[in-house]
């Protein structure tokens, strides 16, 4: 019942529009800007006739955004209807009442399909200063005093003041309902100067404990570091020794110049890996052990043909 009523109230409504495109004229507004207003006007209008509603509302609320026009609020409300966006079409019919000059009609057309909507719409009826703009979620920014509509719930209003940040606010509709908003150009509060604070009299402070020694300096650190290595590099020598012993058994068990020429390499490379793992086993202990600045004492670090030494007096 309810979709018969509104099919009806659309058919009565599309019955008396005047539909032609002719728009309300600034007698000042530029002639680019004219141009730009008829050819969203126009293909609105060719959008609307291949029943692309939606399509047609957009271009026609675009040609009213160019040239302020009842007559194209009024078809971008019928095309709003008719492609099922009632909160829209009551938005574009109350715009265009607002903006005034529909024939009378036209005007008492769009005055009924307003009251039928906001019966089952929620309804927020905004006033601002001069050059204000809102919008309602996501739908058209439209210059204040504005009637907005959307169904039951919670809401985003966006407020655009001149040289403003946008504001947002949540707006609470009910069905059937308006709510009120009146937006108001609040002074700027100019803060009052705090009277300077009563410095106290300068207490003298007590001298600063001495330093203390840090045992984990930057070379103690590094120190670690590098005997870690050494270390690392003492196990890759002692299983490149293991793989050498391995190696040079098979070429006991059968001499060829490759088996010679792999046990000889590793064998080479076992060497380098414990005398080199040794030296820096003994620098990094060398430099953990080593004392600080104002201390007594001496490190001695050297190789040898077993290895490598450290040695020193503390």
């Amino acid at each position: 019942m309810k979709r018969q009523a509104r099919s009806l109230a659309v058919a009565l409504v599309l019955a008396g529009a005047s539909f032609a495109p002719t728009l309300v004229h600034a007698q000042d507004a530029p002639t680019d800007v004219a141009a730009e207003a008829r050819q969203q006007y126009q293909q609105g209008t060719q959008a609307f006739q291949q029943k692309r509603y939606q399509e047609a509302a957009l271009h026609f609320e675009a040609a009213a955004s160019f040239r302020t026009s009842s007559v194209a609020l009024y078809t971008a409300g019928l095309a709003w209807d008719l492609a099922s966006k009632p909160e829209r079409a009551a938005d574009a019919y109350a715009r265009a009442l607002e903006v005034g000059g529909l024939d009378p009609k036209q005007n008492g057309l769009a005055k009924d399909r307003v009251a039928q909507l906001e019966t089952t719409l929620g309804t927020v009826a905004v006033a601002a200063p001069e050059g204000w703009r809102v919008q309602l979620d996501t739908f058209t920014e439209v210059p204040t005093p504005a009637r907005l509509h959307a169904g039951a719930g919670v809401h985003a209003l966006s407020v655009r003041a001149p040289g403003k940040p946008i504001e947002r606010r949540d707006v609470t509709l009910q069905a059937g309902k308006v709510v009120t908003l009146e937006l108001k150009d609040e002074p700027k509060v100019v803060a009052k100067p705090e009277p300077e604070p009563v410095k106290p009299l300068p207490v003298e402070a007590p001298p600063p404990p001495p330093p203390r020694m840090q045992y984990w300096i930057t070379r103690r650190v590094i120190g670690v570091g590098v005997a870690g290595v050494g270390i690392a590099a003492l196990g890759s020598g002692i299983i490149l020794g293991l793989e050498a012993n391995s190696a040079k058994t098979a070429y006991d068990a059968g001499p060829t110049r490759e088996s010679f020429d792999h046990a000889s390499s590793l064998e080479a490379w076992t060497n380098v890996a414990l005398i080199s793992g040794a030296l820096m086993v003994a620098g990094g202990i060398a430099l953990v052990v080593w004392p600080d600045e104002g201390g007594q004492g001496h490190v001695n670090v050297g190789a040898t043909p077993g290895g490598a030494f450290v040695a020193g007096k503390f």
